[in-house]
């Protein structure tokens, strides 16, 4: 019996465990999949504490933090300096990241072609990270909202300035805003500004539909939410510890 495991916090939001659970029935492989609540101040412990682990899923706000006690990256992690999968070989972790590539699988799912268009991305973190370096990949200008600028910053950055946001074809919320148990949008005003064709939630709620997805359908855009680009890099993680395509 192999186990694998989602980590983060908090972690009891997680779907990872349906749908992992779920491939692991139908290609009849035998493993279990649970979230494993993990805080920062115990992420330098992880060897210790994903011993039992085959692999394993990272998600906020372990996604750069997690780097430096790993063995090795893969080029999707080296290139956007974030991580969201773990591989196991034989006594070593390697981290990967598919967040990105799910995302854009999500997209052009969707029917958006990102080419020649421009994102705007609110956040800075793993997820943010990942996304624009998926984005730039495919053709696609990215500039990150952020409240600081970064002294060496690795995408394009601009200050966060609700009264004066630049147009863009596609918005990501690539922050912990609209998620169970956290801050929302205190106004939705900037996407008039923004005007976007597409807006990409990356928050997923079990409950209901984000307040963002809901003032984009209002506004008649295109909305997204994280659980397309939940289902499509969990496909490409199973790929990497299997093998084979889910």
């Amino acid at each position: 019996m192999l186990h694998f495991a989602v980590i983060g916090s908090p972690i009891a939001h997680s779907r990872s465990p349906q749908i992992y659970n779920e491939l692991f029935k139908k290609h009849g492989i035998k493993a279990d999949f649970i979230r494993l609540l993990v805080e920062p101040c115990e992420i330098a412990d992880i060897r210790n504490l994903a011993s039992e682990l085959s692999g394993f899923a990272v998600t906020m706000p372990h996604k750069r933090a997690i780097i430096p006690y790993l063995d090795a990256l893969a080029p999707s992690a080296l290139a956007c300096g974030s991580v969201n999968i773990v591989e196991r070989r034989q006594d070593k972790l390697i981290g990967h990241n598919t967040d990105g590539d799910g995302l854009a699988d999500a997209l052009a799912d969707a029917g958006v072609d990102v080419r020649g268009k421009r994102a705007l991305i609110l956040g800075r973190g793993g997820a943010a990270l990942s996304a624009a370096c998926a984005l730039n990949e495919r053709g696609c200008e990215t500039e990150m909202l952020v409240r600081t600028l970064s002294r060496s910053p690795k995408y394009g950055e601009r200050l966060l300035d609700p009264d004066n946001m630049p147009h863009a074809e596609i918005f990501i919320n690539a922050s912990p805003l609209g998620m169970q148990g956290a801050n929302d949008f205190a106004s939705f005003d900037f996407l008039d500004s923004i005007a976007p064709l597409v807006v990409f939630d990356m928050v997923y709620r079990p409950d209901r539909e984000t307040s963002l997805m809901r003032e984009a359908l209002l506004r008649g855009m295109v909305g997204l939410d994280g659980n397309e680009m939940l289902l499509k890099q969990a496909l490409r993680a199973f790929e990497i510890w299997f093998g084979v395509k889910a």
